[in-house]
């Protein structure tokens, strides 16, 4: 496969670290899957597809979580009781104003600046990837958390997630992954993708939590009980 290596400039996930990655050409390619691409550690962000191919570091390995033999674990079952008042429903692709001040609030306090207009539009850019959203409402209706994911034959990927940052509480984060293994069960799906386990980078650690998973080591598949 042709391509250019970029340098994107500092890691998002591991300090004093440049990130490069592979950007194929012509990206998305035509003649490879993106399924088949995301065993190879290719990873979508809007409409473009790349690799993490950082010079001296192998930090980035996908991680997939077994959804035939998923069990959550105790305090993924306290997360799942102290949500038991949220609906969560499918829907597709869009925006919305109801979706748009949900994000932009969830960016201002976690990132610390509100998404400009092409911001808005990014999660909409899915280089024809089919997909949709898991939404979750409270009682009264509210949006309170939307999970942005990728649809395969055999599995879900996940894009996004943003929720209300007011409602620390509720550990909306764990809570939407496990929205979508529910949704991955009820559709027969065997694998749910969660992007990238990077070692050293502590926010990224709540995925390693979800058991039993697959982790994409030197072209191999590792599994962790």
């Amino acid at each position: 496969m042709r391509g250019v290596v970029y340098s994107c400039g500092p890691c998002p996930y591991l300090p004093d670290r440049e990130f490069h990655a592979f950007h194929p050409k012509p990206n998305p390619p035509s003649e490879i899957p993106y399924r088949v691409l995301m065993d190879h550690r290719f990873r979508r962000s809007g409409d473009q597809l790349y690799m993490p191919m950082c010079p001296g570091c192998q930090a980035c390995k996908p991680i997939r979580i077994d959804i035939e033999r998923f069990k959550a674990r105790d305090d993924q079952r306290r997360c799942l009781k102290r949500n038991s008042d949220l609906t969560v429903t499918w829907h597709p692709r869009g925006r919305d104003a109801e979706r748009d001040q949900l994000f932009c609030r969830y960016q201002m306090t976690i990132h610390g600046k509100p998404p400009d207009d092409e911001g808005l539009n990014f999660l909409l850019e899915d280089g024809g990837i089919a997909g949709g959203e898991l939404h979750a409402r409270d009682s009264d209706g509210q949006l309170i958390a939307v999970s942005v994911v990728d649809v395969f034959a055999d599995a879900l990927s996940s894009v996004y997630c943003y929720y209300d940052p007011s409602q620390s509480r509720r550990s909306l984060g764990t809570f939407m992954i496990l929205s979508e293994i529910a949704h991955c069960q009820a559709q027969t799906y065997r694998w749910l993708y969660l992007g990238f386990l990077v070692h050293g980078c502590r926010k990224m650690v709540y995925k390693a939590r979800f058991l039993p998973h697959e982790v994409l080591d030197d072209g191999q598949w590792q599994r962790s009980e």
